[in-house]
């Protein structure tokens, strides 16, 4: 085979590959009708904005594997970690034993911890949280609108909110010990 002939041929290839990726492009693209569709059946929780650092927290109530509830506004007063996870996600998994060394250390002195599980059903939380022997409560966010709502798209996601009820920390993905710390003991130092 010539140069020229090998040459040709990867022109040719060049030309194919570029179609066909042109093809899906226009194939798969979202169109317009479909956004606006989609934007009028959302619901409520999902137009509130995403939670940011230093704005207001988005309130929710959710319950525990036990059918209590508990509501975020309700603990204005202390530093809250929001910890959006699932027992299938090996990150959420590693950091969980982290995430409960703090609680244990700081809950006195005013931390808690909302483990905020993401569709699941409350027998497998439970089993979860008893196998691994976390201290800290884990809600049950059934249908996903907190999930939606803080916009949890990568788990892990947490928000550290202050003794206000303000976001004042965002992590997506999985935390370490000191970044969990630091930013506990940071807004624990806070004038209440």
């Amino acid at each position: 085979m010539s140069f020229a002939a090998g040459r040709a041929q990867w022109n040719l290839l060049l030309v194919i590959v570029l179609l066909v990726g042109g093809l899906f492009i226009i194939a798969t693209r979202v169109q317009p009708e479909t956004v606006a569709a989609s934007a009028l059946s959302r619901s409520p929780v999902a137009d509130t904005p995403a939670p940011q650092e230093n704005h207001p927290a988005p309130d929710f109530t959710l319950s525990d594997p036990g059918g209590a509830t508990v509501q975020l506004s309700a603990l204005r007063g202390q530093v809250v970690l929001v910890n959006v996870w699932a027992t299938w996600c090996p990150p959420c998994r590693a950091e969980m034993p982290m995430i409960d060394a703090a609680y244990a250390q700081y809950r006195d002195q005013g931390f808690t911890v909302l483990a905020v599980n993401q569709r699941e059903d409350g027998r497998s939380v439970a089993a979860y949280m008893a196998q691994t022997g976390l201290s800290f409560p884990a809600l049950l966010d059934r249908d996903g609108a907190v999930s939606a709502a803080y916009r949890a798209n990568v788990l892990p996601s947490s928000f550290f909110i202050d003794r206000a009820g303000v976001v004042r920390a965002v992590y997506r993905g999985p935390m370490s010990r000191g970044v969990i710390a630091g930013t506990v003991e940071q807004l624990l130092a806070e004038e209440p």
